[in-house]
């Protein structure tokens, strides 16, 4: 079962740059780890909001493959003074997916 690690993070301000080289760090280190399929970082475009301005969506095989990633390992998230970290494990529970609407001329 694929699970999904989603990781919120607040980050003092000034402190943004080394956060993102500690995030690229982390996931220099994940790519290599058996069971992990990828992960985006989100930056927050709100105005002035200091609250989670970047969360970290990473796929992994399963939970056993996270957590082994993590043994002996301190994600960014620890690294920087400062920065809170709100990590959780998730698998998909409910999804939507549009359907494609037709574009074509004759289509009612």
């Amino acid at each position: 079962m694929t699970v999904v690690l989603i990781n919120s993070f607040t980050v003092p301000a000034g402190r943004e740059e080394e956060f993102l080289d500690a995030w690229n760090g982390t996931v220099a280190h994940f790519v290599t780890a058996p069971g992990f399929l990828g992960a985006r970082l989100h930056r927050n475009l709100g105005h002035g909001d200091r609250t989670f301005q970047f969360v970290n969506v990473a796929r992994w095989s399963d939970v056993g493959s996270y957590r082994a990633a993590l043994k002996d390992f301190v994600p960014a998230g620890q690294r920087i003074e400062g920065v809170t970290a709100h990590p959780g494990l998730f698998e998909v529970c409910a999804e939507l997916t549009p359907t494609p609407r037709s574009s074509g001329a004759g289509g009612r």
